[in-house]
């Protein structure tokens, strides 16, 4: 669906103007035009990258299919952007990103993306517009799009960092579910990780953004695409903070579990070694079934008995005072 906000030289705010109006209104240069594509069909793609601003194939190419990585090409009268968002995934402890690509002219801005999302619809306003937004520019709109979509993503990182911290109390409680933990513990260092490997290019976007020299970025916009840098800076930060964390949560809880399999094997190691001694008197005793004692004598049996505890107890005895135990 392409949705538009066209901002007219005199101020006045059209929305959503019809598509086969775009291509005249653009030719006005002191007129603004916001073009979004949400989850746009082959045909509303090609009719608006192809045959309305005839963008080069190579930047239509990439806009149509994901390109996974954060990038900016300068193609002298506009820039390609490709960004990312952050979206709760399916899983527990699970963010997933979104791709949005994005065409920056000198008049207009183009934002495609496959789903809609609450940062850009705050801003489908007229008033907005009338003072802000396009009247200060495409570049700035852009600016104040991604300011608003990181700080969105502050909250989501800090409770994500939370629920990581959580995770690590679990590991010392006695919890019969430990397959889950792992697992949740496996899912939040996948998404740290790929987290970072976003964030880290998407800060370098910005980062040219600020200091280059784009036609389509005016100089007194670079300062808002510095601000979103700084901001960037410190997810970039948490999330290495939190793929550290992860990573050292799964090494504690390793060294748990297998602490708890060496106490484990312990105790059965202690039964087996009490054993050992009263399996070889009962085998040599039920050996000599012809000579038993208890046939001549009245109390070997519960004699024998005795000496089995006596040995147990002495074995148990020996462990504890070593500490074995």
């Amino acid at each position: 669906m392409i949705s538009t906000i066209y901002r007219h030289r005199s101020g006045t705010v059209v929305m959503d103007m019809p598509c086969d109006q775009i291509a005249s209104a653009l030719r006005d240069p002191q007129a603004r035009l916001w073009i979004d594509v949400v989850a746009g069909t082959p045909e509303e793609q090609n009719f608006l990258l192809k045959e309305t601003f005839n963008f080069h194939h190579l930047a239509i190419e990439d806009a149509v299919h994901d390109v996974h990585v954060p990038k900016v090409d300068d193609y002298g009268a506009y820039l390609y952007l490709v960004l990312h968002k952050f979206i709760i995934g399916d899983e527990r402890m699970d963010i997933d990103t979104a791709e949005l690509d994005v065409f920056l002219g000198a008049n207009y801005l183009i934002t495609l993306r496959a789903e809609a999302g609450v940062v850009m619809e705050r801003l489908w306003n007229e008033e907005y517009h009338r003072t802000r937004g396009l009247a200060r520019g495409p570049a700035y709109l852009l600016a104040e799009v991604l300011d608003r979509q990181v700080d969105s993503y502050i909250p989501l990182l800090d409770q994500f960092e939370e629920q990581v911290e959580r995770l690590g109390d679990q590991m010392f409680l006695n919890s019969d579910d430990l397959n889950k933990l792992l697992s949740d513990l496996l899912t939040a260092k996948s998404t740290a990780l790929r987290l970072y490997r976003i964030l880290m290019p998407q800060r370098e976007v910005l980062d040219r953004l600020s200091r280059g020299s784009y036609a389509a970025v005016p100089t007194d916009s670079r300062i808002y695409f510095q601000d979103v840098y700084d901001h960037l800076v410190r997810l970039a930060d948490l999330a290495e903070g939190m793929r550290e964390l992860t990573s050292s949560t799964i090494a504690t809880y390793l060294a748990l579990a297998n602490n708890r399999m060496n106490e484990i094997v312990k105790v059965l190691t202690i039964i087996s070694t009490i054993f050992i001694p009263l399996t070889f008197l009962a085998g040599v005793y039920g050996m000599n079934f012809r000579y038993m004692p208890e046939l001549g004598t009245r109390w070997a049996y519960p004699l024998i008995w005795l000496v089995f505890i006596a040995i147990a107890g002495g074995l148990l005895y020996i462990f504890h005072r070593r500490k074995w135990l």
